[in-house]
């Protein structure tokens, strides 16, 4: 999904996130080196690294936070990782306050504690950071989709049902319309057979499907591949084992309108990881 907090298509996120954990890392290589050398403009370069990587790390919350809120898919293993990847951030953000306040100043000379907190810091870092590759990287999120007869992504907030959630010109064949009332995420796709409407959460791991490839009524989850048809909902390829909502559309001068079925019990995809 395409990041929200973004400068021309760019997530600001990613750019952020190197401001803190490279100054974090050459803090503790500053303090290891001042330290064996006895040299206090080394540690003393070291405890404003801290600092300035405490400033760093507030920056590059704040998009995160955005992009959490309002891209990644709710009840899917995503949304649940990047909590997990915030709460190391904001414990990081902690430990490194705590780093700065406990050696004082930057004349002090840090001691074997504030190494070890240093090198803890490191660790969690790195912890996170696979956690943030792995969003990216394998849930895809802030990445930005362009394949054949895609079109320009569109999403749409309606107040309810009962507006038009498109045009019936307006999309091409092949492309998708996410519609989003409340928590509710509907996906209008068009094919060479018509208009349908499905659920945009993939049954696997909870996916985007609107952010997907449809091709000849077929939608394809970007995050694993389960593929699935728009018109029955029943899973034409795996991993997903069961098949996706899919909703009646109804057409009225032209206006493109959602009559969305009864909702069952949601239950969260099989697997977490």
């Amino acid at each position: 999904m395409r990041s929200k907090a973004a400068i021309a298509a760019h997530p600001i996120h990613p750019m952020l996130v190197t401001f803190p954990i490279g100054l974090w890392i050459t803090a503790l290589v500053l303090d290891l080196i001042g330290i064996s050398r006895g040299a206090a403009t080394l540690w003393a370069a070291g405890f404003y690294c801290v600092i300035a990587g405490c400033v760093g790390a507030v920056l590059a919350a704040v998009p995160g936070t955005i992009d959490w809120l309002t891209v990644v898919p709710p009840q899917s293993s995503a949304k649940r990782r990047g909590l997990l990847h915030g709460s190391l951030n904001v414990a990081a953000l902690l430990l490194y306050i705590y780093i700065a306040y406990r050696q004082g100043s930057a004349l002090s000379r840090p001691d074997g504690i504030t190494i070890l907190l240093l090198a803890a810091g490191a660790v969690m870092l790195g912890f996170s950071g696979w956690m943030g590759g792995t969003l990216v990287y394998r849930n895809q999120i802030g990445v930005d989709h362009r394949y054949a007869g895609a079109g320009k992504f569109k999403e749409r907030t309606l107040s309810g049902w009962d507006r038009p959630v498109c045009n019936q010109s307006e999309l091409a064949d092949g492309q998708m319309l996410l519609a989003i009332v409340g928590q509710q995420r509907v996906v209008v796709g068009k094919c060479s057979q018509g208009l349908f409407a499905f659920s945009d959460s993939c049954t696997h791991r909870g996916g985007s499907l609107c952010d997907g490839a449809l091709i000849g009524g077929t939608v394809q989850c970007p995050w694993h591949g389960s593929q699935f048809d728009i018109q029955t909902g029943r899973v034409v390829a795996g991993p997903a084992e069961e098949k996706i909502d899919v909703h009646p559309i109804e057409v009225r001068s032209g206006e493109v309108y959602v009559k969305l079925r009864p909702m069952p019990v949601e239950s969260k995809p099989k697997h977490v990881a």
